[in-house]
């Protein structure tokens, strides 16, 4: 068993270092030492993986609403995808330090924390989309859906770290 670094329920590695793991097929793991592009692109891609699979009932919903003007729900919940998927890969890739802690890096994938991402992302994408368009009526501005979702997106994201690193303290147990 590795020795566990840093807080609980965060990986702290990818944000150290400029090594990520590669899987070469059939079993095999190693780890292979990525220029910035290259550790950008592999943390994109784990991250929009994350946020996509573990939000598509939220996504599927906001999918078959009907079609609106460009800043109704479905370009809320849009832009508040894209915005999670780029903070959480500077995150993950240390080059954005997560709020209200000192340790920099995203969420392990441990099984309390894959449930936390589930009800967080999808309650981020309900507040973003719905919540935007809701903010557009009440100020009377269209585009305020957007520059809300943004804002719930980006701050959401960049409070996850914290928040999945409690749940671990809290569920620590259960791992």
């Amino acid at each position: 068993m590795e020795r566990q670094r840093g807080p609980p329920g965060r990986e702290t590695d990818a944000a150290d270092s400029t090594e990520r793991r590669i899987w070469y097929g059939y079993g095999t793991l190693g780890r292979a030492e990525k220029d910035p592009l290259g550790m950008f692109l592999q943390d994109i891609i784990r991250i929009y993986g994350e946020v996509t699979v573990l939000s598509l009932p939220i996504l599927l919903l906001v999918h078959i609403l009907p079609p609106g003007v460009w800043y109704d729900a479905t370009g809320a919940a849009l832009v508040a995808w894209i915005l999670m998927t780029l903070v959480g890969t500077l995150i993950r890739g240390g080059w954005v330090h997560p709020l209200a802690t000192d340790t920099p890096g995203w969420v392990t994938l441990s099984p309390w924390l894959l449930v936390l991402r589930v009800l967080y992302f999808n309650g981020t994408f309900v507040v973003a989309a719905f919540g935007g368009v809701l903010a557009g009526a009440v100020v009377g501005w269209a585009p305020a859906a957007i520059l809300w979702a943004a804002g719930i997106a980006v701050g959401s994201t960049l409070l996850f770290p914290r928040i999945g690193e409690e749940t671990a303290r809290r569920f620590g147990r259960y791992y």
